[in-house]
Parts: C-alpha cells; structure tokens; sequence
C-alpha cells in the first residue's frame, strides 16, 4: 500500500487523562475525523500538564510529522501551560487579538458573569499563529504554519474541539493541501448480533482470498456489534475497494444495520418502526430501565415507543405486567415463562404491536450453577405474530449485560420486522406455546 503524503499526529494534554479521571475522547475522534479526511494518524502521544513535557513532545512529533494537532491546556486556569508550551517551542511572542476579546467580553456578558483579568488573557495568542475562532467557548483555537508542516492547537472541551475541527481547521487544510493528494476510500459497516471471531472467520471465511493488496479491514468491536471498517488510501484503482466492499455488504447482510458509522442501533430502530407506523412497550427487570433510555436518546422515539415498566421486584411484576405468581414461585423470576409474561404484559397493557421483557442475573454477584451471572432471558411478544424467549449468556460486568441485552433485544425486533430469520449470538429459544401462555 502506497503510504500518506502527509504523516500526522495527535498529542492530547491533561494529568485528568493520564490519571482515568477522564476518558480520553478526543483522540479516538480526531483520529477518526482525520482519516476520514484522508490524513490517517500515525501517532498519538498523551503528556501530563507540564510546560517542559509539552515542548519534549512537541520536538518529539514536529521531526517525523507534517500535522500535529494538540488537544487542551488553552484555558484559563493556572493548569493550562499549553500555550506557553507554544510560544517556546516557536520562540513566539503574545498579542492581544481584539475580534476574539470582544467575543469573550459578550460571552460573559450574556451569561450575567464578570470578567477578569485571567479571562480576557484568552484573547492573548501567539503572533504568529492564525485563529481558529471558537463560537461556542473562550479559548480560541490557534494554527501554526512553518516549512510545509502545520500545528493546531484547540481547547480540550470536545464539543469546542468538535466545532473548530470541523469549522475552521478543516476548511484551512482544504486550502493548503490538496484532496487529489490524499486520496481516500472509507466504508463503514456497523453489524450487530454476532462476534468478532464468527463474523471474520464463519461469515466472511473467504476474506484473505477476496481482499485486495491495496486494501485493509479492520473488526471493532463493542458491546453492542462489531463495526467493520474498510480502508483504501492512495489506491490505484477505485473498481477493487467497491468490489470488495459490495462483496462485504452481500456477505454479512443479515448482520449489517447501517453503512453509517454515526448511527447507533438505537437510531436505527426508531427509524424502522417509525417508518413502518409500529410500535414497542418494554418491561424491564435486570436492564434497570436501560432499553428505554437507549431508545428515548433518539429524537422522534415518542413516535414508536409506548412506555416501559422496570419491574425489578416480583411484585410490580405480578403488580403492573400480570405476571403469574405460581410462575415465579415454580420457575423464578429468571426464566422463559416470566420473560414471556412480561412481554405480554407490556404489549397488551401499554397497547403495543411488540413486547419486549428482560430479565436476568446482571452480576457482577448473585448467580448460581443454573443461573450463572450473564444469563438474561428477553421475551418476545407480538401482536399478530412470533411470540418467544431467548436465553444468552453474555459476561459478569453489569453494565455491559445491559448493553449486550438491548442490542439482543433490538436485533430480535430489528429482524422480525425486516424478515430475517434465526435470532441473534445463537440462544436457547423457547416458543410462548411451550409455556402455555396462549
């Protein structure tokens, strides 16, 4: 594969990242938006809030790199030394800019706040970096440009560093290097209902005679699917990553839910009910309320999305979803009739075309030999069709069995609606007449 033209780097600053008091964000997403861009990034160096780590780093990246772009440290605060780290390393003086004093000066007027003399030094940049002006904060984003390399420098807040990105230093890379320099084929695939291992090596077993030399694939993971993503950089020919990519689609079609990285799974459900006028209730024990959080984090759920009962006690569950009190005492609250009655309950209660329950041993205690920590029942209830439980097994950290159980829940959802048939990560199914429920 031929390499980049222009190799660049991310340095991230901040004793909150190296400490975990913060999850460094804004490195995934620049890294993301960059080769996107076609300016994949071949280093990431994250340094504590001393201004002589800075300037090391900077010496460090500025030899082997044409674009360095540092996140944080342009604050206010007595912490925030990036910008002294600048004017070092450039041998650079500080001028007054007055387009961005008087926008700080409005941005704590609005806000009812006083200025101070520490506030109105964010106005202070280096002479001989060019702004990139900061609508949503105070810190302004600074560009520095030298022998054919550039830096930028933008706040650490990742909304403030989202907007100036894609505002402001990407427009200035537009300018000063050329698309046709950097040519770039992406593809995502965002799948669900399958793992890493099976997806690569069962479904797409053909791969290595399939991809092409100038082409890479990678899997990524997470609790929710496996997003796959193509990549052809500086390429010669156009008809091989599409043929390729087209050959990936078809395969792997009964797990791919959108070719758009920035759609959740989520997102997608509300679409596809929405767009079919139905609608789903959700009655949940171990999800702790987690499906419909899921779900109304989308605009436009209300339009598919009747309600939900966390049923965490045996009692709201005999209480509000009907639940039979025999059932729980025979079975457990953990199992496929109390699954399948809750769904039913939920369906019909709220008035809903589809039902779907949880409930289960989240963890990370509380398990037994029958009922190990992970295993998690989702009942399915359908108007005027299937009506079922599925048994998983998914890990012993809580948080991710509440992923993992939406992401089983919607994939069962998703493919009765669309009519693909078999059900997700291969359960233990039990039909709503085995339990006599009808």
């Amino acid at each position: 594969m031929k390499t980049p033209i222009h190799a660049t780097a991310i340095l991230t600053v901040g004793d909150e990242l190296l400490n975990g008091d913060v999850v460094n964000t804004n490195a995934s997403w620049l890294g993301q938006t960059l080769r996107g861009i076609g300016l994949p990034c071949e280093t990431v160096i994250t340094v504590t809030d001393r201004k002589a780590r800075i300037v090391q780093a900077l010496e460090q990246l500025w030899q082997d790199h044409d674009l360095i772009i540092v996140s944080g440290g342009l604050g206010p605060t007595r912490d925030d030394v990036t910008k002294l780290a600048l004017l070092e390393f450039f041998d650079d003086s500080l001028i007054r800019d007055m387009r961005v004093l008087d926008h700080v000066t409005q941005y704590f007027e609005k806000r009812g706040r006083s200025m101070t003399d520490v506030n109105r030094s964010q106005a202070d940049v280096p002479a001989k970096a060019t702004v990139l002006f900061n609508d949503l904060g105070t810190a302004p984003g600074l560009l520095f440009s030298q022998r054919g390399k550039l830096l930028a420098a933008m706040p650490g807040v990742p909304y403030e560093l989202h907007f100036i990105t894609m505002k402001r230093l990407i427009p200035e890379l537009e300018k000063r290097w050329k698309k046709s320099e950097r040519r770039i084929h992406q593809r995502y695939f965002r799948s669900t209902g399958i793992g890493e291992s099976e997806l690569s090596d069962r479904i797409l077993n053909e791969l290595e005679i399939r991809i092409p030399n100038t082409v890479d694939i990678a899997f990524l993971p997470h609790p929710q699917g496996v997003d796959i993503r193509i990549t052809q950089i500086n390429g010669d020919s156009d008809h091989d990553f599409e043929h390729f990519t087209n050959w990936v689609r078809k395969t792997a079609r009964e797990f791919i839910y959108s070719d758009d990285y920035t759609r959740s799974l989520a997102d997608f459900m509300v679409e596809l009910l929405t767009g079919k006028k139905l609608t789903v209730a959700f009655a949940e024990s171990c999800t702790g309320g987690y499906l419909a959080d899921a779900l109304t984090d989308v605009p436009g759920s209300s339009r598919c999305l009747k309600g939900a009962v966390v049923a965490y006690s045996n009692e709201v569950k005999t209480a509000l979803l009907g639940v039979d009190a025999a059932d729980l005492e025979r079975h457990g609250a953990v199992s496929a009739p109390v699954a399948l009655a809750m769904a039913k309950g939920a369906a019909e209660r709220l008035k809903a075309d589809f039902g779907i329950s949880t409930t289960g041993v989240a963890g990370p205690g509380g398990g037994s030999d029958e009922k190990p920590v992970g295993t998690v029942w989702i009942g399915f209830w359908s108007a005027s069709g299937p009506r079922f439980a599925c048994r998983f097994r998914f890990t012993t950290e809580r948080r991710i069995n509440k992923e993992r159980s939406f992401a089983a829940a919607m994939d069962l959802l998703r493919r009765n609606i669309t009519g693909i048939s078999g059900y997700p990560q291969r359960p233990e199914v039990v039909m709503a007449s085995q339990v006599k429920l009808l």
